[in-house]
């Protein structure tokens, strides 16, 4: 999937995904303002997406800023991933 596809939520998810399933657990947490730089947010636009995110239940805040995948952000990001394959 490339940067540009799919919306911002979207690209948030699948970077928070790869970015904790690279340090060895999808569900590790994760920063949420490093996610957001790595899909080119601002800090506001970052803690907009991480609140609309939690109360979809795609993700539970951690300690500090941290967020991480909750199985139903996990089903989403797989079928997203599954999908731009095809």
């Amino acid at each position: 999937m490339s940067q540009k596809s799919g919306t911002k939520d979207e690209r948030f998810l699948i970077n928070l995904y790869k970015i904790a399933n690279d340090l060895g657990n999808p569900h590790e947490e994760i920063d949420r303002y490093v996610i957001g730089r790595s899909v080119g947010q601002n800090d506001r636009s970052v803690d907009a997406i991480a609140r609309w995110l939690a109360q979809a239940n795609f993700v539970k805040n951690g300690e500090g800023s941290n967020i991480y995948l909750t199985e139903g952000g996990l089903n989403l990001v797989q079928n997203l991933l599954c999908q731009s394959i095809t």
